[in-house]
């Protein structure tokens, strides 16, 4: 058994950060290895994770009065995101909040992992860049391996290229969560990297039975979580509701509303997103880990695309491999098709067969995890 210690996004108030954390942890402890999560938090993420938002932006703003209307549900969900981590993740004991700490006095361990989520994307940091915490230079001559991390862009900025090239040059085992993460690792390196699945879904159902939070919803619904504006989305959502006969519940991941959503759920922690999926009749989303945590719970679900300004930043192409392999590519609207509304005639999904898919998937992922590891 080696100790292995885990860096990644870990403390973001996020539901698919702190679940990739805790889901990749618990997959290398299933591998017999103990791993504790290297307690690394950025500034940025601090702020971002905060409250309230110091910045004067009028986003900002907005958003500050919103969390006043509702202080007492936003001090909630605040409270539950940190006892998550308290709860769930082992972590160092030292934390950390810049690379040069790290490098002063860096934990010590067997071998170093990073990943998954965007923690290779220079354009999500404050201020922009690669940050070299996350390809773990502090590890010294132990293995350094990497686990679904995701660039989160398409195209590496020119600025970054050549650092890039020389941080990768350093691990002994090397993947991506997205196919073009994959083919950028290859072109800068001309080393291969495997497409693993996020670390989500290296558990399975009973896995994630286990940290739901136990209180049940009594009456079944419609389970409506949007990372962004669902304006777009809301007629078909309606039609939807009215189709099936099912009201609609709204899990608030963008703060703008669902015109009839019975309820409103702002106070939500990780445990509460889990066990809102679980008791939902179905689920319409454009979060990715949404999307996820509808297969593993083997819900009825659409995803919709999201159409932002920069399509670089777009989730759609994950959202597309993913249902690519697991064949519920009909699962995914857009466009003229999310307007015109669906077919109940096709919302049935056949799970044993994407069980069996995500299987296989499930079993190549594991097979590089416990292969890098050695």
């Amino acid at each position: 058994m080696m100790k292995i210690g885990l860096i990644t996004f870990h403390y973001a108030h996020h539901y698919g950060a702190q679940l990739q954390a805790y889901a990749l942890q618990k997959a290398v402890e299933k591998l017999g290895h103990a791993c504790e999560i290297i307690d690394y938090v950025r500034p940025d993420t601090i702020e971002g994770s905060s409250l309230f938002k110091r910045s004067l932006a009028p986003g900002a703003i907005l958003a500050n009065m919103h969390t006043l209307l509702h202080l007492p549900s936003f001090r909630r969900r605040h409270e539950r995101f940190n006892s998550f981590v308290r709860e769930h993740m082992k972590l160092s004991p030292k934390r950390y909040t810049r690379l040069d700490e790290l490098l002063a006095d860096p934990p010590v361990y067997d071998c170093y992992l990073c990943g998954s989520d965007q923690i290779w994307n220079p354009l999500i940091f404050t201020p922009k860049g690669l940050d070299p915490a996350f390809f773990m230079p502090f590890a010294g001559e132990k293995k350094r391996i990497a686990y679904g991390p995701s660039f989160g862009i398409s195209v590496i900025p020119e600025p970054y290229t050549a650092s890039l090239k020389e941080y990768l040059s350093g691990f002994s085992a090397l993947s991506a969560r997205e196919s073009r993460g994959s083919e950028i690792i290859r072109e800068l390196t001309g080393r291969d990297a495997e497409v693993v699945l996020d670390p989500t879904m290296l558990l399975e159902q009973d896995d994630w039975l286990e940290v739901c939070c136990k209180e049940r919803q009594k009456t079944p619904y419609i389970l409506c979580y949007f990372v962004s504006d669902p304006a777009p989305f809301t007629e078909t959502i309606q039609k939807l509701s009215k189709a099936l006969d099912l009201p609609v519940v709204m899990l608030c991941g963008s703060r703008k509303p669902i015109p009839g959503a019975i309820r409103r759920v702002y106070d939500a922690g990780p445990k509460e997103f889990l066990g809102l999926i679980r008791d939902s009749a179905f689920v319409c989303t454009n979060s990715f880990h949404g999307m996820v945590f509808s297969i593993l719970f083997r819900k009825a679900f659409y995803c919709f695309e999201s159409h932002r300004p920069n399509p670089e930043q777009s989730v759609n192409s994950r959202l597309h491999s993913l249902l690519n392999k697991l064949e519920l590519s009909d699962r995914l609207l857009s466009g003229g098709k999310a307007q015109d509304g669906i077919n109940l005639s096709e919302s049935e999904i056949d799970y044993r067969r994407v069980m069996e898919k995500l299987e296989q998937e499930r079993e190549k992922s594991l097979g590089y995890l416990k292969g890098a590891l050695g």
